[in-house]
């Protein structure tokens, strides 16, 4: 049994896995059809027609058009998580449950176990916040 299996510690060093094994020279990307007929005509006067149908087929379907999403665009939201309040207004959420203490920072809702803050309820928060910053 090995140190590892005794002491129950794994050892420092990794083991070096081993690397997949390719056989053959180095493979080439395919060319497209207007590099291969500039190749084909290097090394010939004349086109080959397999290279001649290949510029004028059609274009495959899958490449050219886009599939129409499966759901309708998205639904955006209507109301702040705390965590997204605070994202939103450049504030910790310490700091928001600080204010919550407080009695200055904004009206929440509860949704069964969630607590959310409307944006119109944001709004009024940051209206108050201006007036009484204006006054100090």
């Amino acid at each position: 049994m090995s140190r590892a299996g005794q002491t129950g510690k794994r050892s420092r060093v990794s083991v070096a896995r081993p690397r997949a094994i390719r056989s053959g020279p180095p493979r080439r990307l395919p060319l497209t059809a207007k590099a291969a007929l500039a190749a084909a005509e290097a090394t010939c006067s004349k086109t080959p027609p397999e290279f001649e149908t290949a510029l004028h087929a059609e274009p495959r379907p899958a490449e050219t058009t886009a599939r129409p999403p499966i759901r309708g665009p998205p639904v955006p939201p209507a109301c702040y998580t705390i965590a997204t309040f605070c994202a939103a207004h450049h504030l910790s959420e310490a700091m928001f449950f600080k204010m919550r203490e407080m009695g200055i920072a904004p009206d929440v809702m509860q949704v069964g176990r969630r607590v959310l803050i409307s944006f119109e309820s944001a709004a009024k928060w940051r209206a108050q916040r201006e007036v009484t910053t204006a006054a100090e």
